[in-house]
């Protein structure tokens, strides 16, 4: 597969249906993407095929979910390429592959996705698929919680509170915990309570099934490892 660098400005019917999606509106949310998916906005292919990969509004079908992913990774997307790793990563539609989903992972990274650092993180974290490596884990969630990624934040919190982990650090802990309570993690939300903070946090809210769009001049991530894995 040859990939592109994305290009041109996001048609205003994609955030429509990425609000449409968020709001719990699945059938707004694939009328509004299904006609910007077919003229090829990759934005549009990724989520359009998150809905076929939940059976959101349209039966199951991972197929045409995986189809979407590549065809919107094909255009340099990184939301679709992660999309891909974690369908690699999780067997959906696809035989599991470790080794895909790292090369995935990275690919995405490398276009500055979120959700990619946080994925290729918790391999690190586990020596999945990749070398058990926390201070790189911890490079990635900290990569991922600078651009606004909660469980990125609360998975980096945990770390510096396992000494299993290496140096324990309280202070960074109850920083990107509070964080991410402040965005409405629910886990984080109970963490902070059960250490006595007593601040007022918004109602739990998850948002990692949330439709997103990732900038196209997002910036390109650090992988220390990926550099094996996608040259």
């Amino acid at each position: 597969m040859t990939l592109t660098a994305r290009a041109g400005e996001i048609p205003e019917a994609v955030t429509a249906g990425v609000a449409a999606y968020n709001r719990d509106d699945y059938a707004a949310a694939y009328r509004l993407f299904a006609p910007e998916a077919a003229a090829g906005n990759s934005d549009a292919e990724v989520n359009l095929g998150y809905l076929y990969a939940r059976g959101q509004e349209v039966p199951t079908n991972q197929a045409e979910a995986l189809r979407l992913y590549r065809l919107s990774a094909a255009q340099g997307n990184g939301e679709g390429m992660n999309a891909i790793g974690y369908k690699y990563q999780f067997g959906t539609g696809i035989t599991a592959n470790i080794e895909m989903a790292v090369h995935w992972y990275c690919l995405a990274v490398e276009r500055g996705n979120p959700r990619a650092m946080n994925n290729l993180a918790i391999l690190h974290e586990r020596g999945e698929g990749v070398p058990r490596d926390i201070e790189e884990a911890r490079d990635l969630w900290l990569q991922a919680s600078a651009q606004g990624h909660a469980n990125a934040m609360i998975n980096l919190a945990r770390s510096y509170l396992n000494s299993a982990d290496g140096p324990v650090e309280p202070q960074q802990a109850t920083r990107w915990m509070r964080q991410a309570a402040a965005l409405g993690l629910a886990d984080a939300e109970n963490a902070m309570r059960q250490a006595g903070d007593q601040e007022a946090f918004p109602l739990p809210v998850d948002h990692s099934a949330d439709m997103v769009i990732q900038p196209a001049n997002a910036r390109s991530g650090r992988a220390r490892y990926c550099s094996n894995v996608v040259s």
